[in-house]
């Protein structure tokens, strides 16, 4: 094992789930994390993203200077940033909170404490990082809802080199993460 994990749910009577991640490392010479969070997997029918925080474009710790704290939305079609080889995309940072949603209005709201980072595909990772070309992606009625403490920075691997120090998730001591999840229904 190379972490220790616990998790605390505390439920309330109107269905507010409070979430707290404590994740401890056995060792201290651990490489630096892609990222550290759930993942909700959805029906596909929760199509409609909104949220508080950077964007409208995708940004990361090490690419968010032009995205602009604000409230936004869209489909999570028009979250996916269609690269030629699929890879991890469409990432939101310092998040207040986000929700997905039905045609209805109904679906899930997590808020942050204080932000998280954020991300809506039709794809989990792992289909992403399996194909070879966005066109054999698997076609999908799902919604992946991303809820992360962090991501690791990006760099520019692809041709060049990759992130900078600071911009690294390494976790060398104990980190927390604090999100509340709760159902919501249709705007007034």
């Amino acid at each position: 094992p190379l972490f220790d994990t616990e998790t605390r749910y505390e439920i309330s009577g109107e269905g507010a789930i409070d979430i707290r991640l404590t994740v401890t490392p056995l060792k201290t010479d651990l490489p630096p994390l892609p990222r550290l969070g759930w993942q909700i997997r959805m029906p596909g029918e929760f199509a409609h993203f909104t949220w508080y925080g950077r964007g409208p474009h995708e940004n990361y710790v090490d690419r968010r200077e032009s995205a602009r704290i604000g409230l936004y939305h869209g489909s999570v079609r028009e979250q996916t940033v269609p690269y030629i080889k699929p890879q991890e995309n469409g990432n939101k940072t310092d998040v207040h909170w986000a929700r997905v949603v039905n045609p209805l209005g109904i679906g899930l709201r997590a808020e942050g404490r204080p932000t998280f980072e954020t991300s809506v595909s039709p794809w989990t990772a792992a289909e992403l990082t399996a194909a070879a070309h966005f066109e054999e992606l698997p076609a999908k009625d799902e919604t992946v809802f991303n809820l992360d403490l962090r991501q690791c920075g990006l760099g520019s691997n692809s041709c060049g080199p990759g992130p900078l120090a600071p911009y690294l998730f390494i976790v060398q001591e104990p980190v927390s993460f604090d999100l509340l999840l709760h159902p919501c229904s249709a705007e007034p």
